[in-house]
């Protein structure tokens, strides 16, 4: 117990030193060393979705930690092609607005299923739709310099033999990527979880399994989080 404690303390010095050394000094009044944005499913009520078990997590590690949801309508049907766009849009804006208020703080993002897929087509580009197909990084310079980790579960866009998939999927979700896609600014900080039932980011056919990933990798998740702030 006191090894676990000593170490949350050597992770927490090893996070504000990262976060001052972003912006020469100390961080703005009112910034948090650590932000973390959550992306929440389809069809699920604004808020966190199934993301709020990762944030929760990420909040109890790191005491003081904000979290802040993308605000987007999380549609689906007809109306999923335009909720993902806005969704992006609402990604690069958000993150950008609290890039440029708090220049020092270090940055945690985490998608679920829609909410993966909107911040992997922001931080790695398109083509998803042609209005906003880029094949670089659409969020701000700033964003991706003070990004320490990408968590996506769940994600549509998810294909197979990528170097930060975790999961026994083999198979990609119904919006995947191309099979020789790269996401090479950020592939060091990204976790992409999937497993081969999941019927939305895989081909499988038990929906409770794409609804599971947060208990069941939410802890790993967690460790690949806190090797990216100590390796920072």
């Amino acid at each position: 117990m006191l090894l676990l404690s000593l170490l949350n303390i050597c992770v927490w010095h090893v996070a504000s030193a990262v976060a001052q050394s972003r912006g020469g000094g100390q961080r703005a009044g009112n910034c948090p060393q650590i932000q973390i944005f959550g992306a929440r499913e389809t069809t699920t009520p604004q808020g966190f979705g199934s993301a709020i078990t990762l944030v929760e997590l990420v909040q109890k590690r790191f005491p003081g930690t904000v979290a802040e949801e993308i605000v987007y309508p999380a549609a689906g049907d007809e109306l999923y092609s335009r909720s993902v766009g806005q969704g992006i849009l609402a990604v690069i804006k958000q993150t950008a607005a609290f890039s440029a208020r708090c220049p020092q703080s270090i940055i945690i993002m985490h998608g679920y299923s829609q909410g993966a897929q909107i911040m992997d087509d922001a931080f790695c580009g398109g083509p998803d739709l042609p209005q906003l197909e880029s094949a670089t990084s659409l969020v701000s310079k700033a964003t991706a310099n003070n990004t320490a980790a990408i968590i996506l579960m769940g994600n549509p866009r998810f294909v197979p033999g990528l170097s930060f998939n975790v999961g026994n999927a083999t198979a990609g979700g119904f919006a995947a990527r191309p099979a020789d896609f790269e996401c090479p600014e950020f592939d060091d900080r990204i976790q992409s979880y999937c497993e081969s039932p999941d019927p939305f980011c895989s081909n499988g056919d038990d929906p409770d399994t794409h609804q599971g990933y947060g208990f069941q990798f939410g802890s790993d998740a967690l460790d690949f989080i806190v090797s990216k702030l100590v390796a920072n």
